[in-house]
């Protein structure tokens, strides 16, 4: 059973993750119309399958972008659970809402370039956010999951591959100048929002093998980074007996690190972390 504090903190964080998803949606929806659509420089994935389609039926981008994205999204309950496809969900409903505002409101720029530029920076942030906090805008991911066992083929290159031909088809019917543009966004999109997505804020992992006093050093890196250490007995081949301490920290506390650690004789190895699972609390240090 979860204890009340635990779930006034999971509703709490709950409510977090759909704020920001409405606000991942509606940056997102920002960029498809004030910058990308009004120049024809086309997402990738099925919302750029929309985009495609809008040009041609003059139906609005918000309903299609809803209706491509249907099937997926009934093939993802079974793929990935419920509280996924209902922050899909929403997310996709509240970027459709959008998308149908900021069809009234006029193009931001004419110029390709910066419509580029602009369009697939803050295009890469709002799906970047939306990611993170367990939403998505494009049904592509949800086939590649279930398609990957069998292709054996990895769901990144599912979908890279995916859009390779959207672009091809785009630079055909439009113009290879558009599909260039289209290109370029793409690859920035992915680029700031991979970097969303994981955070700026990359953590390490920090292995320090040590002869002196650990409580020292275990002190220190706590009143000076607010981290604490997990600490172990070990054996080394030539030196026999000793101390080994794990912290994990942020990049930014690793020039720090240095310098406490340079006060001890100690052997260090740094490594970068994919993910932390769990309560990773650090101290607030008051100045």
């Amino acid at each position: 059973m979860l204890s009340n504090a635990t779930k006034k903190h999971s509703v709490k964080y709950n409510i977090f993750c759909f704020i920001m998803l409405t606000l991942g949606a509606i940056t997102a929806a920002f960029s498809i119309e004030d910058f990308l659509a009004p120049n024809r420089i086309f997402d990738g994935g099925i919302v750029g399958v929309s985009m495609i389609a809008a040009n041609f039926s003059g139906v609005n981008l918000s309903i299609l972008t809803w209706v491509f994205n249907a099937p997926f999204l009934i093939l993802g309950w079974k793929k990935r659970g419920t509280t996924f496809v209902v922050r899909a969900i929403y997310a996709m409903t509240v970027f459709a809402v959008a998308v149908g505002f900021f069809e009234t409101t006029p193009a931001i720029t004419q110029d390709h370039l910066l419509a580029v530029t602009f369009g697939g920076l803050i295009l890469g942030v709002g799906v970047g956010i939306i990611l993170r906090y367990g939403g998505c805008l494009d049904g592509t991911e949800i086939v590649a999951s279930i398609l990957s066992p069998k292709l054996h083929l990895p769901i990144g290159r599912q979908v890279l591959f995916f859009n390779i031909v959207l672009y091809l088809i785009i630079g055909f019917i439009f113009g290879w100048n558009r599909g260039l543009y289209s290109i370029l966004t793409y690859v920035l999109v992915s680029v700031v929002m991979t970097k969303v997505e994981e955070g700026f804020d990359e953590e390490k992992g920090c292995l320090i093998f040590t002869y002196d006093d650990v409580s020292a050093i275990k002190t220190q890196i706590y009143n000076e980074l607010g981290r604490t250490c997990t600490e172990w007995n070990t054996e080394g081949f030539i030196g026999g007996t000793n101390k080994a301490l794990y912290v994990v920290i942020s990049r930014y506390e690793l020039r720090q690190l240095r310098e406490i650690l340079s006060n001890y004789n100690c052997f260090v190895t740094v490594s970068s972390i994919e993910e932390i699972i769990g309560k990773h609390v650090k101290l607030t240090l008051k100045g």
